[in-house]
């Protein structure tokens, strides 16, 4: 039996495969298959990669300065009427720029003002498998007043 050409696989066909390896899954931990737990599937590969882009710092990355999100910008902000707004915009420019591929369904942002807490919810799927939804939530601490 020949080995497909994994450029021309369609991403379907390697999401039903095991033993097929999108890319490096975060946090970074040990795997029965190698150094690193790796994705099979393309939404559990953009899952990592969405909390990968939302919790990097711009400037962060070397030779990428514009790569991340304001998110922590934002959040040593003092805590205003506009900071839920400004923490969905920095969210949809930084996942239009960095994965065009990902279709965000929702963004809940839900402001602890007496705990200085922030806590976001993403919902997303893929242009690709637009039925298959995922979400990500981040628990931030904020600077006080």
């Amino acid at each position: 039996m020949a080995l497909e050409n994994p450029r021309t696989t369609s991403v379907r066909s390697r999401d039903k495969d095991p033993d097929t390896f999108i890319g490096v899954s975060l946090p970074f931990v040990h795997s029965r298959h190698g150094w690193f737990k790796s994705s099979t599937t393309l939404l559990k590969q953009t899952k990592s990669n969405m909390k990968n882009l939302l919790l990097t710092v711009k400037g962060e990355r070397v030779n990428q300065p514009e790569l991340g999100c304001d998110l922590f910008n934002i959040l040593f902000e003092p805590m205003d009427d506009k900071l839920s707004e400004k923490i969905d915009s920095s969210i949809r420019e930084s996942v239009g720029l960095w994965l065009p591929h990902v279709v965000l369904k929702g963004i809940n942002i839900d402001l602890q003002h007496d705990l200085n807490l922030v806590n976001i919810s993403v919902t997303f799927t893929t242009r690709i498998e637009p039925n298959a939804t995922e979400t990500i939530t981040l628990n931030l601490a904020t600077v006080g007043e």
